[in-house]
């Protein structure tokens, strides 16, 4: 017959792991204003992308222009650190039925120049684009 520390010790390696996977990361909480032609552009999507290659971190603007950050539906924010980041103002992709017309210049979106460095805890990033 096994001992009762082989049944429960499989059951405690589970529990810690399922544990580890729920834990939350320590991130910067960001919100901002996105501005084009000194106007709010509304319903533009922001991608904070790390430069290693972690997790990024996006948000939607609103019809001011605001947004905030999500890391996942149950966190808020982003990881800490360098970002390139991307704005869209028609996020999503084409199809032959409803082609997508990027409204912002490349240098914004598929061939980005925006950077952001982030530290912990709330913080504001604005960006004022120009045509």
């Amino acid at each position: 017959m096994k001992k009762p520390v082989f049944y429960v010790l499989p059951l405690v390696v589970i529990v810690l792991l399922l544990n580890g996977c729920n834990t939350s990361l320590a991130t910067a909480l960001v919100q901002g204003t996105v501005t084009f032609d000194g106007k709010p552009l509304a319903n533009a999507l922001v991608s904070f992308q790390p430069v290693d290659g972690s997790r990024l971190s996006t948000g939607m603007t609103d019809a001011s222009g605001k947004y905030s950050l999500r890391f996942s539906a149950t966190q808020e924010g982003a990881l800490p650190g360098e970002h390139k980041v991307v704005i869209q103002s028609a996020p999503g992709e084409p199809d032959q039925e409803h082609p997508v017309k990027e409204l912002l210049p490349t240098k914004y979106n598929s061939t980005t120049e925006l950077k952001a460095t982030l530290k912990s805890g709330r913080q504001t990033v604005d960006f004022d684009l120009k045509p």
